[in-house]
C-alpha cells in the first residue's frame, strides 16, 4: 500500500510539474480560449468540424475515452449520440478541466446540413441519355466547400417516368472526395419521391454496414438546389458500379437485372438458370470470358441443386445479404439490383445492397400478406434461384439461423435506436421537402392506400420501426420451430 501511494504521489507531482511548465509557456489566457471552446461544445460535431486550437497553448481533447487531435479521425457513432468529452486547457493563468457531453453526428445524419447546388444548367431539358454541363457546388450551412465543373443527367426507370421529383447522376472529370465518402467521379442523387419516410435506402445501407457486409455503400443526406431554387431532400450515394473490396479488383461482378428485357441498353449480359445478369466489372472481356463466367456460375448453381455448397461460396456473406433482403421484404430482389461477384481470393459473394425504396411494405402490387411482418418472403421463392436451392441444405439453414440470433441479440437494439434517431432528425428536412413537393397525402405508385393516409412523416417512421421490430421477433421465433432445421 505504501509503495502504491508513493507511486501515485510521484505521478501526481510529475503531472503538476508538467502542467506548470505548460502554463508558463502558454500564450493565451483562459478568458481568451474559453469563448471558442464554449461555441464548440454547444454545436453538433462531426468528422469535418475543426477542433478549437490555439498556437502556443496546449489543449487536449478526449472523446469517449480516446484522445483526439483531429476530428476527421474520430470514429463516427452509428447514430447521432451524446458522447463524454474531457478538455484540458493549460492556459497562462490556470489549468482547467472541462467534463461534459458533446453531440456527435453520424456520417449520414441530415444534421450535417449539406447542400448540393447545380448552377448554369438547362434543367428543363435534362434527359437520361445525355449529360448536361453544370457547375456543381457543395455547401455546408452557407459555407462553400467546393465548386467544380461537372455534368448531370437523369437516372432511374420507373422513377424517371413516374414522378415529378426525379433522381439524377452527377459526374466529374476526376475522383472527388466529399462529405467523408470515398473519392469517386460519379454520384447518384436519389429523390425518394415514393418513399415518404425518406429513409428506406439509408436504413438498408446502414444495416449492411452494421452486419459488416464486405462491400457497402454509404449515404449522405443533401438538400438539392437547382439554379438557386430549392429542389428537395435527396440521398447522395456512390454509383453502384463502384464495386470493389478495398483497393482490390474483382474477378467479375454481375447484376441480376430483368430490365434488360424492356430497356435494351446493349449491356453485355449472360443468363443463369434463365435469368439475365449484366456485366458490371471484369478483368478480362475477351470473347471466351462471358462463356467462362457463365459456365462457372452454372456449375456453382448445379452443386446447390445437388445439395452441395460449392467451396467458393462465402456462406457467411450469403446469409447476411439474404437476411437483409428478407428483413426488408425487398420486392426488387426478385429480379433487380442484386449484385454477385467473385473476389481475387476466389470467394463468391453478394453485395452491395441496392434499391430499397419499394421495400418494407411500400408496394401495392404484391398482396396483403406483404404488409404483415411474419413469413418468409424470398428464401423459399424459386425466383431467388441461388437462395432457394441453398435453403434446401441443412448447413446453409443453420448458418442463416445463427446469423439471425447474432443480429437479434447484438444488432437489433442499436438498429431500432438508429431508426428512431434518424426519423426524428429528418423532421425539419421532411417539412421542407414536402412543402416543395406537396404529395404527402397523395397516392404515388406503388404506395399502398393505408400509407397514403398516414398523417405525418413520423407515422411512416413509426410504421417502419414497428415492422422491423415485429419481423425481427418473428424471425427469432421461427428459427427454433420445426421443420426449419
Amino acid at each position: 500500500m505504501k509503495k502504491t501511494f508513493a507511486t501515485i504521489t510521484i505521478l501526481s507531482m510529475i503531472f503538476i510539474t508538467t502542467a506548470c511548465q505548460q502554463n508558463l509557456t502558454a500564450r493565451h489566457t483562459l478568458e481568451e480560449v474559453l469563448p471558442l471552446i464554449e461555441l464548440f461544445l454547444n454545436d453538433p460535431v462531426s468528422h469535418d468540424t475543426a477542433l478549437p486550437l490555439f498556437e502556443g497553448t496546449n489543449i487536449t481533447y478526449n472523446i469517449d475515452g480516446i484522445e483526439i487531435e483531429d476530428l476527421s479521425l474520430l470514429k463516427s457513432p452509428i447514430y447521432d449520440s451524446y458522447l463524454p468529452i474531457e478538455i484540458k486547457i493549460y492556459a497562462q493563468d490556470e489549468t482547467l478541466t472541462i467534463q461534459q457531453e458533446i453531440y456527435v453526428l453520424s456520417d449520414y445524419s441530415p444534421k450535417h446540413n449539406y447542400e448540393i447546388h447545380l448552377s448554369e444548367v438547362d434543367f428543363e431539358n435534362i434527359s437520361k441519355e445525355t449529360y448536361s454541363p453544370s457547375i456543381i457546388s457543395l455547401y455546408q450551412e452557407d459555407t462553400i466547400i467546393f465548386e467544380k465543373e461537372g455534368q448531370v443527367r437523369g437516372r432511374g426507370n420507373s422513377n424517371w417516368f413516374s414522378y415529378e421529383k426525379k433522381s439524377y447522376r452527377i459526374s466529374f472529370s476526376e475522383d472527388i472526395e466529399m462529405m467523408g465518402l470515398r473519392a469517386h467521379h460519379d454520384y447518384l442523387l436519389i429523390g425518394m419521391h415514393a418513399d415518404k419516410s425518406l429513409m428506406r435506402d439509408a436504413l438498408a445501407h446502414q444495416l449492411s454496414i452494421l452486419m459488416e457486409l464486405e462491400i457497402t455503400q454509404d449515404t449522405r443526406y443533401v438538400e438539392l438546389y437547382v439554379n438557386d431554387n430549392y429542389h428537395g431532400l435527396y440521398t447522395l450515394i456512390e454509383d453502384r458500379t463502384y464495386i470493389k473490396t478495398g483497393e482490390d479488383s474483382l474477378s467479375f461482378a454481375l447484376e441480376l437485372d430483368h430490365r434488360i428485357y424492356w430497356d435494351q441498353t446493349g449491356e453485355l449480359h449472360i443468363r443463369i438458370d434463365g435469368a439475365p445478369y449484366g456485366i458490371k466489372r471484369s478483368l478480362d472481356l475477351e470473347p471466351d470470358t462471358l462463356s467462362g463466367i457463365q459456365s462457372y456460375l452454372d456449375a456453382v448453381l448445379q452443386d446447390l441443386k445437388n445439395g452441395v455448397i460449392h467451396p467458393d461460396i462465402d456462406v457467411t456473406n450469403w446469409v447476411k445479404y439474404m437476411f437483409i433482403q428478407e428483413l426488408f421484404k425487398n420486392v426488387d430482389a426478385w429480379g433487380l439490383s442484386v449484385f454477385i461477384y467473385r473476389d481475387q481470393e476466389g470467394s463468391l459473394k453478394f453485395g452491395p445492397v441496392w434499391d430499397f425504396d419499394f421495400a418494407l411494405g411500400n408496394a401495392d402490387y404484391v398482396g396483403d400478406v406483404y404488409y404483415e411482418p411474419e413469413g418468409f418472403f424470398l428464401a423459399f421463392d424459386p425466383r431467388m434461384t441461388w437462395f432457394y436451392h441453398a435453403f434446401q441444405i441443412f448447413d446453409f439453414k443453420l448458418a442463416f439461423k445463427n446469423e439471425i440470433i447474432t443480429y437479434y441479440q447484438d444488432i437489433l437494439p442499436s438498429y431500432l435506436t438508429l431508426i428512431e434517431v434518424l426519423g426524428e432528425s429528418l423532421i425539419p428536412y421532411s417539412e421542407n421537402n414536402f412543402n416543395r413537393w406537396d404529395v404527402f397525402n397523395t397516392p404515388l405508385w406503388p404506395n399502398p392506400m393505408f400509407m397514403v393516409e398516414f398523417e405525418t412523416h413520423m407515422d411512416h417512421v413509426l410504421w417502419i420501426s414497428d415492422f422491423i421490430f415485429e419481423r425481427s421477433k418473428w424471425y427469432q421465433q421461427a428459427m427454433f420451430k420445426q421443420p426449419f432445421i
